[in-house]
């Protein structure tokens, strides 16, 4: 009977060692990355809303949301911003990048492409204002998804 006991204890304790070393995995030493992130920029208010490499290539797609919260129509698009991988940059290449004037008040989406090595540890995509400002999102390791 002790040993039932003592058995049963010895699982109850591995069983939650194991249930808190996955939670720890889960939520802790999960790369964070700036996907879903908003900044405010000038007025602008940004989001990363997703980034994935496309079609088992090199050139990763970027999906943004803007809402303008100036008091007048700007404009943003695709080319303001630029991927840096290690040391090296990359600008905006060939697909349906967005880039319009948003009048105040008004939400946008779109996507920008840019061409990335496909193995990459950490991806930064920067911002760059008309006053030359800047503003950094890590996107992590991107994958095709």
């Amino acid at each position: 009977m002790k040993n039932k006991k003592k058995f049963t204890i010895a699982g109850i304790i591995v069983s939650t060692v194991i249930v808190v070393s996955l939670i720890i995995n889960a939520t802790l030493l999960k790369p964070q990355t700036d996907i879903g992130k908003t900044q405010d920029i000038n007025g602008l208010q940004i989001t990363v809303a997703n980034a994935e490499l496309v079609n088992q290539s090199s050139k990763i797609r970027v999906q943004f949301k803007v809402k303008n919260n100036t008091n007048q129509t700007t404009g943003i698009g695709a080319g303001n911003f630029h991927i840096k991988v290690g040391k090296k940059d990359y600008q905006m290449t060939s697909g349906d990048n967005f880039g319009q004037e948003i009048a105040k008040d008004e939400v946008i989406t779109g996507n920008g492409y840019y061409k990335i090595p496909k193995e990459q540890k950490e991806t930064l995509l920067i911002y760059t204002s008309p006053e030359g400002e800047t503003w950094t999102w890590n996107l992590g390791q991107v994958y095709e998804k």
